[in-house]
């Protein structure tokens, strides 16, 4: 099976074909110690005012990058978890494929990206404090990805 731009999952859908936790916004598999096999991002490009209290995360598209806010809604972010995860991407290679949220518990495949660079900047945290986050600068390398070599792709890291 492909899974193409535009294509649309459920939360669920997700999580069984990546191998990822159904929450959070950076859900990798695999753990920071042995290893990452790939990454799922969830972006949210488009927010009403009410989505941005719970969401204060301001990823933005800029021509052909995605810019992606690390993870972390009170203070300023913190470089371990997912955050590390998508430093790591830059040496490491492993994939990242990203969904963005269309409403809830429908997420709209973007494609396959790689991290070109991270830098901090300000932005309001969930109480509205300024606070230093991470930015991702990411840009897309493939449309569609093939679900059958995502499989090999774990299977051959199970290892």
């Amino acid at each position: 099976m492909l899974l193409k731009y535009g294509d649309v999952l459920s939360n669920r859908e997700i999580s069984r074909i990546f191998g990822v936790c159904a929450q959070r916004g950076i859900r990798y598999n695999g753990n920071l110690h042995k290893g990452i096999k790939h990454v799922v991002l969830i972006t949210v490009l488009h927010k009403t005012p009410e989505e941005n209290l719970r969401n204060p995360y301001n990823d933005r598209l800029e021509g052909e990058f995605l810019l992606y806010t690390g993870e972390g809604r009170v203070g300023n972010q913190k470089m371990e978890r997912g955050n590390l995860a998508l430093k790591r991407q830059i040496s490491e290679g492993y994939p990242i494929f990203v969904f963005e949220k269309k409403s809830p518990g429908k997420y709209m495949f973007l494609g396959q990206y790689n991290v070109l660079s991270l830098h901090a900047e300000i932005q309001p945290d969930i109480k509205g404090q300024k606070r230093k986050v991470f930015l991702y600068k990411l840009k897309r390398v493939f449309t569609s990805v093939s679900l059958n070599a995502i499989r090999k792709l774990e299977a051959s890291k199970s290892k």
